[in-house]
């Protein structure tokens, strides 16, 4: 950790910004790949099903986190991450040389999505892990709002000129570039000057007195996550959300291209919304932070977006969808980075990687049942009402919400996980 970033915030940090300028580079390249990917999907083959069965898979790899956690809390940090993106920028290049050359069917689309995503479910957990030894725990929210305000930034940039570039070029140069995204992405982790400690900060502890395994280090993991009456509340509330958000999140090709009658300009714009959302929520979510409860907060962002999204299932139009979609983004933009916040702060360092892949997969693991329902039932009734229905579910979930448990105190935490 840098006693400059301590002193100084985090973008006097060298290490964090490098860190930072890699992941800003690389969400631009990853914000064409869904663009072209379901875009692509949805021409080859005209069926919302599809579109369905596509998300189902990529939301399949997240489900990987609890293993790959395990992995992360054995392995250098930074390698595994440097490794996650070298593998990353070969299966993407991959993917768009099949494009170009006119041979990309759909068996090869859900096995291209399917390693690319367990790849990028290494770098996720190894990421969160590396970040309170690169800031400190004094700038842990600081640096948690911007890269997701940055990275949002990046995503916007990436949604309005890709949905340009794929209406001109079409989707394989999108996928091209997100190869090459990975590239710069690993090469500045590269260049991150972070002692051993810093990268790898414990060696593998035994668990209850035996030697250490990796059925018994998952299990400690878990055990750690679900142990804890705010992280079960928080991931019960996390799955819900993700289930009611996948059928927008698969189908919204068909929305603009068949309810807004529009194209793939349009397409970009939507999604810039609610990035442009996402970032004044990343602004906000650290003033927040710093005058109301994390628990607060998450009420506050999970209302707003549950709103917004209930909004945008009953108007069919450009410019209203814009204005809820930019809603929509923001109260995604609060509650990511205080969730995060509070959850790193929590956990021991030697187990974050598995602690954080346990969150990650227990998160996602109804985001692929969300999106096969959201393809089934938008093949047999409109598409509005598959949207108004995740809305309701998002706006049931409050309750959860309301009364959120206090987080335990890490001295604590540390001694009952270790």
């Amino acid at each position: 950790m840098e006693e400059q970033g301590k002193r100084s915030g985090v973008l006097h940090n060298r290490n964090y910004v490098i860190m930072l300028s890699g992941q800003v580079v690389s969400q631009f390249g990853n914000a064409f790949y869904p663009l072209a990917i379901y875009w692509y999907t949805f021409s080859l083959t005209g069926s919302r099903m599809d579109l369905g069965y596509l998300g189902t898979v990529i939301s399949l790899t997240a489900l990987a986190s609890m293993l790959t956690g395990v992995l992360v809390d054995r392995w250098d940090r930074r390698r595994t991450m440097i490794w996650s993106d070298v593998l990353r920028a070969l299966l993407a290049g991959g993917l768009a040389l099949a494009a170009g050359l006119g041979h990309l069917g759909l068996p090869m689309i859900f096995a291209f999505a399917l390693l690319i995503g367990l790849v990028g479910n290494l770098f996720g957990p190894a990421e969160m892990s590396l970040l309170p030894n690169v800031v400190g725990m004094e700038e842990l929210g600081a640096a948690s709002g911007m890269n997701q305000g940055a990275s949002a930034g990046a995503g916007l940039v990436g949604m309005s000129l890709g949905g340009f570039l794929m209406g001109v070029f079409g989707p394989a140069l999108l996928l091209g570039i997100d190869a090459a995204t990975f590239v710069v992405s690993f090469v500045s982790v590269g260049l991150l000057r972070l002692t051993r400690e810093a990268t790898m900060p414990a060696a593998r502890s035994s668990v209850e007195g035996q030697p250490p395994s990796f059925l018994r280090e998952l299990g400690a993991g878990l055990r750690f996550v679900y142990g804890s009456p705010f992280f079960r509340r928080l991931v019960l509330l996390g799955a819900i959300m993700n289930f009611a958000f996948m059928p927008l999140n698969v189908l919204d090709v068909v929305w603009v291209r068949q309810v807004l009658h529009l194209g793939a300009l349009e397409y970009g714009i939507l999604g810039a919304a609610v990035t442009i959302g996402v970032i004044a929520g990343s602004i906000l979510a650290g003033a927040l932070m710093q005058r109301f409860k994390g628990q607060h907060l998450i009420l506050g962002s999970v209302m707003l977006t549950a709103i917004a999204f209930t909004a945008f299932s009953q108007l069919p139009y450009f410019v209203p969808d814009l204005v809820v979609l930019f809603f929509l983004g923001v109260g995604i933009g609060v509650v990511n980075p205080v969730a995060q916040t509070m959850f790193q702060r929590e956990i021991p360092q030697h187990m974050m990687g598995r602690a954080v892949g346990a969150l990650m997969t227990t998160v996602q693991v109804a985001a692929p049942l969300g999106a096969m329902l959201g393809g089934f039932l938008a093949s047999t009734l409109p598409l509005s009402t598959v949207f108004l229905m995740g809305g309701g579910l998002m706006l049931c979930s409050l309750l959860l919400a309301v009364r959120m448990p206090v987080p335990t105190p890490v001295e604590q935490a540390e001694a009952e996980g270790a």
